[in-house]
């Protein structure tokens, strides 16, 4: 008996309406000794994954609200619960924890409080938002929402999903299970009884109406033939649809054609628009002088069929939705999607597997992150759609490796007939992924075939004694991946060897895409047994999509959008028992914009925080957002459709510049050096600029801000530096009231390599990576796309002001460690991050980084040639970047306005190499 089966007998032993001690789950499994037996290892599992489960918490978010009155308290009385009891027994079956169960519960009802009231008969409209992270669970909170909204009174839901059928179909057959209570697959039976599942399966007494299936989108012939409109229902009616201006304008000339109830044409039944992956496709990205994009005016002209209507838009990369216009009044199609009404950030549980624990923590980054330097000659970053691939890089087939070797550890563990996979995401084109024949087998066949090749051998020797096994390469790659990547999982190769024939021989390979169908990935169909699939594909698998199970990713796509990048991350979500033997490949390029990203998403989430807790609205908060200097890299993509120049205003209160990318070319490295080189020496001369030597780096105090600007305005970044723009600081420095950071700290911290004299001193230079990314550009490689070291923003701080950053660095650790369910570090074991310096710092401090470049090169980069990349010959100069790190600031000029000037066709070289996901799963070949 395998050990997740007596954990699920332990489970229904257990309390299901609270967290159960941990005494009380070492008891229930003392009292199943007679089926186990007497062995302690099966024993330890058990009570280690049901710890694991049990314990598992989830906190309640946090909203920031317009002016509204609460109404669910007071309408609690009359409301019969009757479609969200059914699904959280549903939801205790599919062995949610208690504490899980308990967050979503109170999390549901706080949103809930914030939607429109449906027992309120005058006319309201509102918008709001629900945040919560990539693959965290926002479906099971919009089904709670769905539910406990159908109790409350509101009559009609439209569900609006991606762009892709897969992802629709998949989240209707979630709904069909958790809120309907049949397969809609067969809507026109009339005879519903066999066809109860999920939630019907409890109680069956009662059905919401579906007019979508999990075959089919919304047709409007299908309502004509079931005879079915909206005021005809008793029970609740939902949609569930996808976001393509065909599909959303049949919906709203049905609803005009046989649902309006007054005069004004309006109709008179509460009715709630939930809008899944709301930043994608519903953002209107056309200019603001120009007509919305089709999809977002066909989502607007739906919200005005209703009199009374909430639309909520669920992302875990809301930034798109902030930066809507929140002052833009259509006067014929209404007000935009801003979420004008309420922003609610939601809380993960606290066994979540995200980009935190992934990108931001350094053990996580070494245990489960590897690099892919070796891929571009068998599948280049950018390639045409009818690309042949004729071999896979030898990092694929080692991730190959690794994901058979998981299986076998995974049985070894105990799991029994679970879902595994992986994840193979390395083009846009269907033709690259699937293959076009026997002679072009695609991505998809040249891993069938290397799986078949594993399955062959593990076949034919992995019965043998190890050392006779080991002498087929196959068996011998095999190992070496366990050596490498698990051989601290808790078994020895012998057992691991001797399970791979159960684990590896199930394994198959499929493509998903729109060539194969959206029912490629059918886990459903292995319920019983468990699908070990690794799956190929594009778009399909990078917005949306779950991936059950999923052990090993392989994702190789090029872009620097921060919405389109996260929600690319399928490897996010929850790993139970398995989540030491995740790995992710990624170009080490990607690992680094992620890294970044999850640090700008995180400080998304403390701006929310802090301006919940001074009761701010969100419109403030996108106001304020939309001034972030990150700002530009989620919004450009929109706003570069034709425009040569993009204005933006940036603000620099709290902020922290660097500039990570520099000119490639010789003369304007030289010309920064020696701009550098006079302001030191300026520096070292002018009276009042006193200098300190303290343990860390060389600091120079009272350097007046007009210095610093003037430096600013000559230092060189390649103009595809967006986030840096020197010139524009520059112009905000001159343009600030006196006494308002007049005088600069100027440090220069110092590193291990070569010595260089710079002013009256010699340095040791930093020794960084740097990487050749577009033409004519050098790129400080390195994790969250940093120059300076982790807390060089210490710089210049007083004793007090550094004790004081302490503080609140733990304070945040004390939250977070809440959040994720541990244990708090002490304040001495807490490496301060440094937008806290940056939160106590009184004066400005501009920071001078001299390096001693290493250049990155990639496997490929080896081939030879002249057109291998070098670094530049700088000769007695040196590689130098500057950092620029700001006091929050209360009063005064905070803001710069900056010009980026760049043509559509460099935009998309640069930031889009891959082709964004579009109305289609993926792109097919041109004819």
């Amino acid at each position: 008996m395998n050990t997740d089966t007596i954990v699920n007998m332990a489970l229904v032993a257990l309390p299901p309406d609270r967290v159960p001690t941990e005494d009380e789950i070492r008891e229930i499994v003392e009292r199943l000794a007679p089926v186990y037996g007497s062995d302690e290892s099966i024993k330890a599992q058990v009570i280690s994954k049901l710890l694991t489960r049990c314990l598992v918490k989830m906190d309640t978010g946090f909203a920031l609200v317009e002016k509204h009155d609460p109404w669910v308290h007071a309408l609690r009385p009359e409301i019969e619960p009757y479609y969200w009891d059914r699904f959280k027994q549903w939801l205790q079956r599919q062995g949610w924890p208690a504490g899980v169960l308990s967050g979503l519960d109170r999390t549901t009802d706080e949103v809930l409080d914030l939607l429109g009231n449906p027992a309120e008969l005058n006319t309201w409209k509102r918008r709001g938002l629900v945040m919560g992270d990539v693959q965290s669970g926002k479906t099971a909170t919009y089904s709670a929402l769905i539910c406990k909204a159908a109790d409350a009174g509101y009559r009609f839901i439209i569900l609006l999903t991606g762009t892709i059928e897969s992802l629709r179909q998949q989240t209707q057959a979630r709904l069909d299970e958790g809120f309907v209570g049949f397969d809609s697959s067969e809507l026109l039976k009339r005879n519903r009884r066999d066809l109860r599942v999920g939630v019907g399966l409890i109680d069956g007494r009662r059905q919401a109406t579906v007019f979508t299936s999990s075959s089919a989108d919304f047709r409007s012939t299908t309502l004509d033939t079931l005879g079915l409109g909206l005021n005809a229902l008793r029970e609740p009616a939902i949609v569930v649809i996808k976001k393509h201006t065909k599909i959303l304008e049949n919906l709203r000339d049905w609803l005009r054609s046989y649902n309006t109830t007054t005069q004004s044409g309006a109709i008179d039944i509460p009715t709630l628009i939930i809008d899944d992956e709301a930043d994608n496709a519903s953002i209107n990205t056309n200019d603001e002088n120009s007509d919305p994009t089709r999809v977002n005016e066909r989502i607007r002209e739906l919200l005005t069929l209703f009199r009374r209507t909430t639309y909520v838009g669920f992302t875990a990369t809301p930034f798109a939705n902030i930066f809507v216009n929140p002052d833009d009044q259509d006067g014929m199609l209404g007000d935009d999607l801003f979420p004008r009404d309420f922003i609610y950030t939601l809380q993960a549980p606290t066994n979540y597997f995200g980009p935190r624990r992934i990108f931001m923590d350094d053990s996580g980054s070494t245990l489960h992150l590897r690099s892919i330097d070796d891929a571009n000659a068998a599948i280049p970053f950018k390639h045409r759609p009818n690309f042949k691939v004729t071999t896979l890089p030898g990092s694929l087939t080692k991730a190959l490796h690794v994901f058979l070797v998981a299986n076998a550890i995974r049985d070894l563990r105990g799991e029994g007939p679970t879902h595994r996979s992986m994840l193979v995401n390395v083009s846009q084109f269907t033709g690259v992924q699937s293959g076009r024949g026997p002679d072009d087998p695609g991505v998809e066949g040249l891993l069938r075939a290397e799986l078949e090749r594993a399955q062959t051998a593990i076949r034919n020797f992995s019965s043998l004694p190890p050392a006779t096994a080991l002498g087929n390469a196959t068996i011998a790659a095999l190992h070496a991946a366990w050596e490498e990547e698990y051989r601290d999982c808790g078994f020895d190769w012998p057992a691991v060897q001797g399970a791979l024939r159960k684990a590896v021989l199930p394994v198959t390979t499929i493509a998903v895409n729109q060539r194969t169908g959206p029912r490629a990935l059918n886990y459903k169909a292995h319920k019983d047994t468990g699908l070990r699939v690794i799956a190929v594909g594009g778009n399909s698998l990078s917005r949306g999509l779950t991936l059950e199970g999923l052990v090993v990713s392989y994702f190789r796509r090029s872009t620097k959008m921060y919405d389109t990048l996260l929600q690319m991350g399928r490897w996010f979500g929850y790993r139970p028992g398995y989540e030491d033997l995740c790995r992710v490949w990624l170009p080490q390029d990607a690992i680094d914009w992620y890294g970044h990203i999850s640090d700008a998403t995180e400080e998304l989430r403390s701006e929310l925080k802090r301006m919940y807790r001074v009761r701010r609205t969100p419109k403030e908060f996108g106001l304020a957002v939309r001034a972030s200097p990150d700002s530009l890299l989620v919004t450009a993509r929109n706003k570069m459709r034709t425009a040569k120049e993009i204005t933006r205003v940036i603000s620099v209160s709290g902020e922290a510049f660097e500039s990570v990318e520099l000119h490639s070319g010789t003369k304007p490295l030289l010309d920064n050096w020696s701009q550098i080189k006079s302001f030191v020496e300026a520096a070292e001369s002018t009276t009042g600029v006193s200098e300190t030597q303290p343990a860390g780096p060389r600091i120079m105090r009272g350097v007046h801000r007009q210095v610093i600007a003037d430096l600013l305005r000559n230092f060189k970044v390649p103009e595809t530096e967006f986030r840096f723009q020197p010139g524009a600081i520059a112009d905000l420095l001159d343009r600030m009231p006196e006494g308002l950071m007049e005088e600069w700290d100027v440090a220069i911290p110092e590193g291990e390599g070569k010595l260089l004299p710079l002013g009256r001193r010699q340095f040791k230079r930093l020794k960084r990576k740097v990487r050749m990314a577009p033409p004519g550009v050098l790129e400080v490689s390195g994790a969250k796309r940093r120059v300076g070291s982790r807390g060089v923003e210490k710089a210049g701080l007083t004793v007090a002001e550094t004790e004081k950053a302490l503080r609140l660095a733990h304070e945040a650790e004390v939250e977070v460690a809440a959040e994720e369910g541990r244990k708090a570090k002490p304040p001495d074991e807490i490496n301060v991050a440094d937008k806290f310096y940056r939160a106590v710092r009184s004066r400005p401090l501009l920071l001078i980084h001299v390096l001693e470049p290493e250049l990155e090169m990639s496997q490929e980069d080896f081939s030879g040639g002249e057109d291998r990349p070098h670094p530049p010959d700088l000769g007695d100069g040196a590689l130098v970047a500057i950092g620029l790190s700001f006091p929050r600031l209360d009063a005064g000029i905070t803001h710069a306005l900056a010009r980026y000037k760049i043509n559509v066709v460099k935009w998309r070289e640069i930031f889009s190499s891959s082709i964004e996901p579009g109305d289609d799963d993926d792109f097919q070949e041109e004819p």
